[in-house]
């Protein structure tokens, strides 16, 4: 199944489209921890592994998309990130430079994977009290 992911951008952008692989067997809700209650004052993010284990929050309008396409089942979410000035991508259609990374997040592996390079990242979503 293909859909989009509509992003309001914000230095760096996040851009393009996501599809997503479905799982019959998964439950289409986001399953809250046993014994954790979430709220009007909590919301869910990704945060993504970087420099030793420090994590890296995703843009909330990047995440909120990439997570409903989790809660309606998908187990696979691409997206792509423009870096727009702010440095170089890893995506080089014909050889040439862009400031573009592709990913995909796999839930359940939790693992985002850079397509061009292969690069592996550790995700995790998390309830963020506000």
């Amino acid at each position: 199944m293909d859909s989009s992911l509509a992003v309001a951008a914000g230095p760096p952008w996040p851009t393009g489209s996501a599809t997503e692989q479905t799982n019959p067997a998964r439950d289409s809700s986001l399953a809250v921890p046993a014994g954790f209650q979430t709220g009007p004052q909590s919301k869910w993010e990704i945060q993504v592994s970087y420099n030793n284990d420090m994590w890296w929050p995703m843009p909330q309008e990047l995440s909120d998309s990439i997570l409903e396409q989790w809660t309606h089942g998908a187990q696979q979410v691409s997206f792509i990130w423009d870096w727009k000035a702010t440095r170089l991508g890893s995506y080089k259609p014909g050889g040439a430079q862009t400031s573009i990374n592709r990913y995909m997040i796999d839930f359940d592996t939790m693992y985002q994977r850079n397509l061009d390079n292969n690069r592996m990242r550790k995700v995790k979503v998390v309830a963020v009290l506000w």
